[in-house]
């Protein structure tokens, strides 16, 4: 079971990840402490290049057996190589997970040494194929969209939930924004590796490692997935995995809202997240993007 864990937990875009020895960085405008792993959980249609709907960074260190996971809400506000300002999730749309890597990576100022993407399409047969997970939803939930043609339509209280509903529920947007809707992902999460983890799930084995890999794309290899699951699945069992997400606060510029990041905090958190103190050359960094924000908001 462990052997798939990694690709199991990979395409929810949730915590992913031999003998892996961190890059080293001459460049110190970025941190290197832990191996980081960018997941983009993306919508894409035939007809549309698609834009990452959901978007988080796994960080994980054998050493200290501690394993971390940052939510990046999808309307967080920043600069795109060749594209100016724009919403994080559109990084997809111009360049796919490249350009959306790169994106990433200059703005929590970490360097990602590898990426997921999971297409969402593949994501309600995923949680049929584990047997669906239980979840305890917190509230009613409601919402038709008449033009694609989607609804959600759920009810508080203790559910089982199939594939067709579990997207509901991850998808679900409320007064919260993105904040209420990561907060969900994140608890949808744990339930699933609370259904994988169980002994029930090995008769299912064959049927989800099918489905996985038929909606997942990455630069790992077989081998780096399969070991870096097992490592990430004892990290599950020991110290559980820490959940976090980029701090701000939400507003509108230009009539269009965002998630605005607070580039201090969220750069004093990355040091702490990767285990490492700040350079000088990494404040300097932070300050001058710190003062591209200001600068951006005032156009």
């Amino acid at each position: 079971m462990r052997k798939i864990f990694f690709l199991i937990v990979a395409a929810i875009a949730a915590f992913m990840w031999g003998d892996f020895s961190l890059e080293k960085i001459p460049d110190l405008e970025f941190l290197s402490g832990k191996r980081n792993i960018v997941v983009m959980g993306c919508d894409i249609r035939k007809d549309d290049a698609g834009r990452s709907d959901t978007l988080f960074v796994v960080m994980m260190d054998k050493s200290d057996k501690k394993a971390a996971l940052l939510s990046v809400p999808r309307d967080t506000r920043v600069k795109i190589k060749g594209h100016g300002w724009d919403k994080i999730n559109s990084a997809f749309a111009y360049g796919g997970h490249k350009l959306t890597q790169e994106t990433v990576q200059d703005f929590l100022g970490i360097r990602l040494h590898n990426y997921v993407v999971v297409d969402f399409q593949g994501f309600k047969g995923l949680v049929d194929a584990v047997g669906g997970v239980d979840i305890n939803v917190e509230k009613r939930m409601y919402y038709y969209d008449p033009y694609a043609n989607f609804e959600i339509d759920l009810r508080p209280g203790n559910q089982h939930m199939d594939g067709k509903t579990a997207m509901q529920y991850v998808r679900y947007r409320d007064e919260e924004g993105d904040i209420g809707r990561i907060r969900r992902q994140q608890k949808f999460i744990m339930a699933l590796y609370k259904q994988i983890a169980s002994k029930n799930i090995l008769a299912k084995m064959p049927g989800v490692s099918k489905q996985i890999m038929s909606m997942i794309k990455t630069d790992l290899s077989l081998k780096e997935m399969v070991e870096l699951g097992k490592v990430m699945h004892d990290m599950m069992e020991t110290d559980g995995l820490k959940m976090a997400m980029v701090p701000g606060t939400p507003k509108y510029v230009d009539g269009i809202s965002y998630w605005i990041p607070d580039i201090p905090k969220m750069r004093q958190q990355m040091a702490e997240m990767q285990g490492v103190k700040m350079s000088e050359k990494f404040r300097e960094n932070t300050k001058k993007l710190e003062e591209d924000y200001k600068k951006s908001a005032k156009k």
